[in-house]
Formats: structure tokens, C-alpha cells, sequence
């Protein structure tokens, strides 16, 4: 009975080791499968902030820390910031400032001036679609400048100047005036009117009535637009130069 007692806790003990060594290689596999796997893991992290930090001209270094910077109490105050401005507002000495800062006026002239090319691509097909009918667009990549001072980059772009000019159609009696003091005076406009619905015979009828040139319109030269929102608790007409 004893020996039997015996044999059956022999077995019992020597299944208990089993299953120890296995889960003690079933650990050591996972072990080096893990110390496998993570430089692969790390070394695509490296990859990923190179190739975005790239993308705006900063280093591996630099793109760490704007997400350190977002991490904390800038990305609470200015969620979304993009990386030259987070870094350039956080520049811990002034030659990093200036560096910010000249890395971004090089970005947004580069990016204005793709997205002035794609404009007068996107004229091109309108007026190849619309032929000689004057044209009101509710698309245009450059909207006009607020009341607010807004210095912008377009000053660096030798571009033609024009006039951003926000109207209302009804309850401004001087809108219409001053639009066409400016067209006598030759000037190229991007009129914008407020109170059109969407509506583009509103704006049509009025350009007629007023006496907007039909062929300065078919021409570019002047642009009839949908603004509804702009201008809004300011002194219509709102006229900005660019």
C-alpha cells in the first residue's frame, strides 16, 4: 500500500515538473521571440518619425520633441499645432527662432504656391465648361483677409494685385458704388457677396444691373463669389488689397 502511495506521488511530482519545464521553455520562446520583435518594433518607430519629420525639414530629434511638446501643456493650449510653429513658439534660444521661422516662411510659400497653381488650373476648366457665361465660384483656395490684420505670405509671390471686396447685396447702398469706382479704376477684384443664399443668378442679376464688364468677368479679371459669413458684424463694403 505504501509502495503504491509511493509510485503515485513519484508520478504526480514527475507530471508537475512537465509542466513546469514547459511553461519555462513556453517562456523562454516568447522571451526571445519578444527581444526579436523589438528592435523591428523600435527601428519602425525611428522610421515613421524620420520619414514625418522629413516632411517639414526637422530632424528625427527635433520631430521628438514636438511630440513631447503636444504631450504636454502646448498641446493643451494649442491642440493640432503643426510642428514648425509648435517648435518656433517653444524655441528655447533665438537662433532656434529664427531657424523655425525661416523653415515655415519657406513652407507656406511653397505650399501658396501649389495652391495658386491648382487655382488657375481649376479657372482653366471652369471657363472651358462655363465658356463665356460670367462665372460665380464657390470654390477659391485664397478667401479674402478678415478685418483683422493678416499679414500673410502672399506679398511673397509676384502675382498681379488684386482687391478682395465683401458686399452685401440689399441695406448697403454704398457697396455697389464702391465696386464700381474700383472696376473704373481698372482694378482686378474678387467680389464677395454675403446675402446671395447660394444663389447665382442673385449675384448675375446684380453684377448686370451694377454694370460689371461681362468680358472682365469671363476674363478672371474679376471673380464673382459666394460669401456668406464673411464680413459679418463689420462695415460693408470690406475692402483688402493683396
Amino acid at each position: 500500500m505504501i509502495n503504491l502511495l509511493k509510485a503515485q506521488y513519484l508520478v504526480a511530482l514527475l507530471a508537475t515538473c512537465m509542466v513546469l519545464q514547459a511553461n519555462a521553455q513556453e517562456a523562454q520562446t516568447n522571451q526571445q521571440a519578444l527581444m526579436i520583435d523589438q528592435p523591428e518594433q523600435v527601428e519602425s518607430r525611428v522610421e515613421r518619425s524620420e520619414v514625418r519629420a522629413s516632411e517639414w525639414g526637422l530632424s528625427a530629434l527635433e520631430w521628438d520633441r514636438y511630440e513631447a511638446l503636444m504631450a504636454g501643456r502646448r498641446g493643451i493650449l494649442s491642440p493640432g499645432l503643426d510642428p514648425l510653429t509648435a517648435l518656433g513658439v517653444e524655441a528655447r534660444t533665438e537662433q532656434e527662432r529664427r531657424r523655425y521661422a525661416e523653415l515655415q516662411a519657406r513652407f507656406e510659400y511653397e505650399r501658396i504656391e501649389r495652391e495658386l497653381a491648382y487655382q488657375r488650373s481649376y479657372d482653366e476648366a471652369i471657363a472651358r465648361i462655363a465658356g463665356d457665361q460670367p462665372r460665380v465660384s464657390t470654390f477659391s483656395i485664397r478667401p479674402p483677409m478678415s478685418g483683422k490684420s493678416d499679414p500673410g505670405l502672399l506679398s511673397l509671390l509676384a502675382a498681379p494685385a488684386r482687391h478682395d471686396v465683401v458686399v452685401a447685396l440689399s441695406g448697403c447702398d454704398a457697396c455697389g458704388k464702391t465696386v464700381m469706382e474700383l472696376v473704373a479704376e481698372g482694378r482686378e477684384l474678387n467680389v464677395w457677396v454675403t446675402d446671395s443664399d447660394g444663389d447665382d443668378g442673385k449675384i448675375r442679376r446684380w453684377a448686370s444691373e451694377l454694370g460689371i464688364p461681362t468680358e472682365r468677368v469671363t476674363s478672371g479679371a474679376i471673380t464673382l463669389n459666394h460669401g456668406a459669413g464673411l464680413g459679418a458684424g463689420l462695415t460693408l463694403p470690406l475692402v483688402r488689397s493683396r
